[in-house]
């Protein structure tokens, strides 16, 4: 017997503030935005965009360091052998798979909702599964909540299904779970529907956080794999034995460092992590999710300092499942398709000798004959194949965006049909403050939040709304379409743009804008002008503060930032990146003593980017200007 229902989940959860208003126009400092690939690698299908930005999201770096207990909706799915918990607020992310038979979890469960910046739009947490669909660097919707709907299938088995559009691709996405009665597998198909006239570059992972130990080991049917570490190169290495090491050993791997197992030619792809008993996760798909990948922190200092950062005290690593074999390359999804596979996720118990064998073929051979008792592969492909008409939406709750609602509207004005409504209905009850002036403007009507004291609650970037934008001509319509043009990176009509919206109301957000684009030119004293015309108008708005402490320590003005720091409330002077800009600007006007006292006090910039070397930076400069050499201290050593 097979059951769902609600529940509460409660967690510490780092306290949340407002998305940034200000929209990312020049890229997100990915980590792998500059990414080199060895020279017998030329077969990958579409590289990864570079200095790819979060637009048309808000970035979402309002959280801070504390934690407060708070009550997150879950969702259970549930029978004889496993119990699944389902986040529907954050992504429908799934954060606990029990075992029931063994009464052991399968996942890496954090012990906080902790927010940490390595995603698109900054805020990320471990653990779970995360669903993860558009572009490299986490969904965007992998911090928010999500439409869900309970499902009833042909046997009137109970499902669950997570729904939403998304607009960096301009598709509609589900994630379906089914957990039939005695089944000792969880069933998610994921389904990516293209019905614009476009191809697309599409990308699709699913990340299973998995608890790592010193017995820790990971296997998937593969003799070869593509490594990325350090150098930021992608490159080819044999399976399992590599530079004298076993890479399938999490615990034995000294840095962080990606593992893109080379699983071609699998009719099962499968991943699984186990223990020193031969028990743990595994995860075997339909053929066309191929991609099947390792994520290790890695045991030198920064790589257990990031694993203690995002973690706490336990220690995890990543097995994953993609579309494409490597998570540096695309795939193009025609227009007018849909894409779906079928994933299985369950306890794996194998004989530990042989999952542990110094044999490679004997150790992957172990899984493979344990799946097949299993008869998995033929259940993935009856679940693939099944008519899914029959499957009914029972109740919908409307909790995710209103951007599918909006796409509606904009469908319906050019004479096209909706996105599926028996499948994802987007209800125009999901609108609300973000999505409610682009509704408006897709059915001609009076614009609600035409204030330039009040930043817009959100943008766009779909050249399809440069027509009705044209029409208005209003200051507000002029700032979006110069973002619209950013984003296809026109820079110079962006400018014009955005200087006529200034030109016909005066706006902070223009005028910010104006200031990125000259400080990405290079024109750092244009930029200045135009951050300090912004501030002036917006003085209390955090992020645009720290934009101009940015620019001011560009144009070396150091001496007006610490001027500008001193006319900052209390609270602001203790944002991390704001002591950074202080520390750097006493360094350079020659107060080493400054700079020596926020240094001590255990420094912390909550939204430290992955990959970042701000922090060691700044350590290497003090002690330059010190004339020590003390090393890095380990809050500070955050290096990859």
């Amino acid at each position: 017997m097979s059951s769902i229902r609600r529940s509460t989940l409660t967690l510490p959860t780092s306290k949340e503030g407002p998305s940034n208003p200000l929209p990312n126009l020049f890229g997100s400092g990915d980590i792998h935005a500059e990414s080199g690939f060895a020279d017998d690698e030329p077969g990958l299908e579409q590289r990864a965009s570079r200095g790819q930005t979060a637009l048309p999201y808000l970035d979402q770096d309002g959280y801070s360091a504390d934690e407060e207990p708070r009550d997150h909706a879950t969702i259970v799915l549930e029978n004889e052998h496993l119990t699944a918990t389902f986040l529907p607020g954050l992504g429908g992310r799934l954060w606990s798979l029990i075992d029931r038979d063994s009464g052991r979890e399968l996942l890496h469960q954090n012990e906080a909702i902790r927010f940490r910046n390595l995603a698109l739009r900054n805020a990320w947490f471990a653990g779970g599964v995360e669903w993860n669909i558009g572009m490299i660097g986490h969904s965007p919707f992998t911090s928010s909540p999500v439409h869900t709907a309970a499902l009833s299938g042909p046997d009137g088995e109970v499902g669950l299904r997570f729904f939403e559009y998304e607009r960096i691709r301009n598709v509609s996405f589900r994630v379906d779970a089914w957990l039939p009665a005695g089944s000792r597998e969880l069933f998610i198909r994921g389904t990516i529907v293209n019905d614009q006239p476009d191809p697309t570059p599409m990308y699709w992972w699913s990340n299973m956080a998995v608890p790592q130990n010193d017995d820790t080991r990971v296997l998937a049917p593969a003799m070869s794999a593509w490594r990325y570490g350090h150098d930021r190169v992608l490159g080819t290495v044999p399976v399992p034995i590599v530079d004298g090491a076993d890479l399938t050993r999490p615990a034995a791997t000294e840095t962080t460092v990606d593992y893109f197992f080379d699983t071609r030619g699998a009719r099962m792809p499968w991943v699984t992590a186990v223990d020193g008993s031969g028990f743990g996760l595994v995860q075997a798909s339909t053929a066309n999710l191929r991609g099947r990948k390792l994520f290790v922190w890695g045991q030198d200092s920064g790589g257990r300092h990031w694993q203690e950062w995002v973690s706490g005290p336990d220690s995890y690593c990543e097995i994953q499942a993609g579309l494409a074999r490597t998570q540096l390359e695309y795939l193009t999804m025609p227009a007018e398709t849909e894409w779906t596979w079928v994933e299985a996720y369950g306890a794996l118990r194998v004989d530990p000798a042989a999952a542990h064998s110094d044999d490679w073929a004997t150790a992957t051979g172990a899984v493979d004959a344990a799946l097949a008792t299993r008869d998995l592969e033929a259940r993935l492909a009856a679940f693939s194949a099944r008519d899914r008409s029959a499957e009914i939406l029972v109740e919908v709750l409307p909790d995710g965006s209103g951007w599918g609602a909006v796409e509606n509207a904009l469908r319906a004005l050019a004479g096209r049909t909706p996105i599926d409504p028996e499948r994802t209905p987007f209800g125009e009850d999901a609108v609300g403050p973000a999505e409610d002036y682009w509704l408006r403007l897709a059915r001609g009507e009076a614009a609600s939040d035409l204030d330039p004291s009040v930043p817009p609650a959100s943008y766009q970037v779909d050249p399809r709304w440069v027509g009705l934008l044209q029409q208005r001509n209003d200051w507000l319509a002029l700032l979006h379409l110069g973002v619209i043009a950013a984003a296809q990176e026109s820079f110079a009509d962006a400018g014009e743009l955005w200087q006529a919206s200034v030109d016909r109301a005066r706006n902070a957000w223009a005028l910010r804008n104006l200031g990125a684009l000259a400080a990405d030119r290079g024109n750092t004293a244009e930029a200045v002008g135009f951050y300090r015309e912004a501030h002036a108008i917006a003085p209390a708005l955090l992020p645009l503060t720290r934009e101009l402490l940015a620019a001011l320590a560009s144009d070396g003005r150091a001496s007006e930032v610490l001027e500008l720091i001193g006319q900052l409330s209390t609270t602001e002077r203790e944002d991390g990146r704001v002591l950074v800009a202080e520390a750097r600007a006493a360094l350079a006007t020659g107060d080493v003593d400054r700079c020596r006292s926020i240094l001590e006090r255990d420094l912390v910039v909550i939204d430290l980017r992955e990959g970042d070397p701000l922090l060691e930076e700044l350590w290497t400069e003090y002690q330059a200007a010190a004339g020590t050499s003390d090393p890095l201290p380990l809050a500070y050593d955050f290096r990859m």
